[in-house]
């Protein structure tokens, strides 16, 4: 009988090693095609919006510069030539008050989604740790489906966070892991500490993997990014009307505050969402798909 179960063992671990060794083929060879997946229409679109935010900034600093010099409004605004040098600082404040602000809150949104997929890992993680040191008729069924859970949302859910959506087939592989662990089998065979504990790192992980899409849907306010143009024309306007006779150095003073603008733009718009262009990685959780486990080393 002891060699009837040692044999079914080797077996048992024979078939997971197997298994995971086809999942490891397949993660490859779908890892191979992401990049071509992530470079799509939709990055395409926003980079132009970011490429026509930054022309926008030179545009109105042009049209500036032609109303106050060389349109019929010019001697109008030649008219308020003692406006004073001090309006620039106080509007140039409260612009860049409110672009370090707003450029914190979308940072903010990064650090919150980094923190979600080390939790759903670490969770994760735990997990696979106690599986593997259980019985392989425990521990196997176990860590198969948490390298499935880690497969379907490395692959599947991870380029559909870019639009803000969840992939069912993520929260099924969820669902699987929560009934390996309620498997009768894991119910009567651990000690009650143990499945406790599983049990809490399986509800991490759901958790986490909320909080992971809610940071997904997060792009940044409209209105603040309306807020953010309307304090960066007004700064420029109070350019032009500080120098309305010389329009070399109003050029000069407009290109230079054009170029600032731009700058502080881009930083904030390349990170407004975690899982656009800059993609917070998939890693910390697809190499539990790899990882060796000790159920396939018996």
């Amino acid at each position: 009988m002891r060699l009837r179960h040692l044999a079914g063992s080797r077996s048992l671990a024979l078939v997971v090693k197997a298994q995971n060794t086809a999942s490891r083929n397949t993660w490859i060879s779908n890892t191979c095609a992401l990049p071509s997946d992530m470079i799509s229409m939709q990055q395409f679109i926003y980079i132009s919006l970011l490429v026509l935010g930054i022309a926008a900034t030179f545009a109105i600093a042009g049209l500036l510069l032609w109303l106050s010099c060389f349109s019929r409004f010019a001697p109008w605004f030649r008219s308020l030539n003692n406006f004073s040098p001090q309006v620039v600082a106080v509007v140039g404040i409260l612009f860049a008050l409110y672009t370090t602000f707003f450029a914190s809150d979308i940072w903010s949104v990064r650090d919150r989604a980094q923190t979600a997929i080390l939790q759903e890992a670490d969770a994760l993680r735990n997990l696979f740790l106690l599986a593997e040191q259980q019985a392989p008729a425990i521990g196997a069924p176990i860590v198969a489906a948490i390298r499935d859970y880690a497969r379907t949302t490395a692959e599947i859910e991870w380029p559909l966070l870019a639009e803000g959506k969840a992939s069912p087939q993520a929260l099924a592989g969820w669902r699987r892991l929560l009934q390996a662990v309620m498997r009768e089998e894991a119910v009567k065979g651990l000690a009650v500490s143990v499945h406790a504990a599983m049990l809490q790192d399986t509800k991490q992980v759901q958790v986490a993997r909320y909080q992971r899409l809610a940071q997904s849907q997060k792009h940044g306010d409209p209105l603040k990014w309306f807020a953010v143009a309307c304090l960066g024309t007004l700064t420029m306007l109070t350019i032009v009307l500080v120098h309305p006779d010389h329009w070399r150095t109003q050029l000069a003073a407009l290109l230079i505050y054009a170029a600032a603008i731009s700058v502080s733009f881009t930083a904030a718009y390349l990170q407004r969402s975690p899982f656009q262009v800059f993609v917070v990685s998939p890693q910390p959780i697809a190499e539990l798909i790899t990882v060796d486990s000790l159920l396939e080393l018996r």
